[in-house]
């Protein structure tokens, strides 16, 4: 009831229908994913958005409908083919049954549609999402514009890192015990070493904040990295 009941009032604030719709893409592979697009085709830019655990569920398609009211042009590719997730012990059935491979491909796909009409490009991406965002920076073919990342950090050895040249904002919840200060502090320190474009915002909250059907929801730092990623975009795209 609280979900449906949250949902109703965050649609009523950001969506319009006459906007988004579901489609279908390619990757390079000739393999088809279905997407959620939302905002004017003709924008100047693209924003790609990777969900978390929970798949393409509702609130993701709010945050779309969000940005396009912005004027951005958003695809969210679905990474898991269509299947529902309920349930926690469901979300880790369904991420472990899922090749890595195809959701950087059908990533890829989405980035590739944008970038078809669009100049820039940039990725969001939390947790599950963020993740493979990473692996799409970190690789040699990358071709997003900006990074926002929450709750995630890139893997890989430094020759890995050295490969990244996008600007990156990472989000991050200073309860989230994945993350610690000294974690986040050896992050920015390597990542400085290495002069790499970073910004990393903490907010005063668990992982998975900005998700309103998670017990760790909290508005007020769903509000703090939104005005983030608002200052990000300006500052990478529009300055």
């Amino acid at each position: 009831m609280l979900r449906n009941c949250l949902l109703m009032v965050m649609c009523c604030l950001w969506t319009n229908a006459a906007s988004a719709e579901m489609v279908t893409l390619k990757t390079a592979y000739g393999t088809s994913f279905n997407a959620y697009v939302a905002g004017p085709a003709d924008a100047e830019i693209g924003i790609v958005i990777a969900h978390d655990r929970w798949g393409l569920a509702d609130e993701v398609k709010v945050w779309a409908e969000r940005y396009g009211k912005q004027g951005f042009r958003v695809v969210v590719p679905d990474l898991f083919d269509g299947r529902p997730v309920l349930r926690d012990a469901m979300a880790k059935m369904v991420m472990a049954q899922t090749d890595p491979e195809w959701v950087v491909a059908n990533l890829h796909g989405a980035i590739d549609d944008l970038k078809r009409r669009q100049d820039l490009v940039a990725a969001i991406g939390w947790g599950y999402g963020a993740k493979h965002l990473y692996q799409i920076a970190t690789s040699h073919d990358a071709d997003i514009d900006a990074l926002v990342a929450f709750y995630a950090m890139p893997q890989g050895n430094q020759q890995a890192l050295e490969r990244l040249d996008t600007p990156i904002l990472g989000l991050f919840g200073r309860r989230d015990p994945a993350f610690g200060i000294d974690v986040l502090d050896a992050f920015q320190q390597t990542m400085l070493k290495l002069r790499k474009n970073l910004d990393v915002v903490t907010v005063n909250a668990h992982s998975g904040f900005v998700n309103p059907m998670s017990a760790s929801y909290n508005a007020a730092a769903s509000e703090e990295a939104w005005l983030a990623i608002q200052r990000f975009l300006k500052r990478h795209f529009t300055e």
